[in-house]
């Protein structure tokens, strides 16, 4: 997200390639250092070797998406014991088990126009720090829907962080809550300065 933000709002490239390589740098320390890391690699990449270990959690999602088709087990009727932490990191799988394919896409789609309102928003902005307020917040919720679903569904390796506004966690919601209603006061700023700005022409 700092890397995302730099390269919008630096003027030096320079700068932003050096905290690029420096954050790549990081990236492959923390692999070969530690271990844990090291295991959500293996069983992103090959979770069938190891399935009722290190690749249960990732399987086992797999499995419920498959279940599901495209029309879904329907409501309540799916397994989403079977998955560990199902109701906070792999929330998406149980969605998809019961809904279907259609009922994902659904969620997915869902993601993406709030996605886009919050960029539209940020374009709207003059104020230099209001934009990279409403850019981070909106990155921040782009990256962690990205993440989560992508991990879910075997595109990327997975971490433990929750769907926005669907996982269950109490602090996570009111932060979602808190940031998006922070993205509207700046959207609502941004109108008044617009109206303002009309009005002096």
């Amino acid at each position: 997200i700092f890397i995302s933000v730099f390269y919008v709002f630096c003027r030096d490239k320079k700068i932003f390639l050096y905290n690029l390589a420096s954050a790549l740098l990081i990236l492959i320390f923390g692999y070969y250092t530690m271990t844990h890391v090291q295991v959500r690699f293996e069983a992103w990449l090959n979770p069938w070797k190891d399935i009722s270990g290190r690749g249960y959690q990732i399987t086992q999602s797999l499995f419920a998406i498959a279940t599901g088709g495209f029309f879904g087990t329907g409501l309540g009727l799916g397994n989403p014991d079977y998955i560990p932490e199902v109701h906070t990191d792999f929330i998406f799988s149980a969605i998809s088990e019961e809904f279907g394919t259609f009922g994902g896409i659904a969620v997915v789609l869902l993601y993406f126009i709030l996605i886009y309102r919050s960029f539209k928003i940020t374009l709207t902005i003059r104020n230099t720090f209001r934009k990279v307020l409403a850019l981070g917040i909106t990155l921040t919720y782009s990256y962690q829907t990205f993440v989560i679903i992508g991990g879910v569904i075997k595109l990327i390796p997975l971490t433990g962080i929750t769907l926005p506004f669907i996982s269950y966690g109490g602090s996570a919601l009111i932060s979602a809550f808190i940031s998006f209603g922070i993205l509207q006061a700046l959207s609502k700023k941004s109108l008044e300065v617009e109206e303002l700005l009309d009005y002096g022409g």
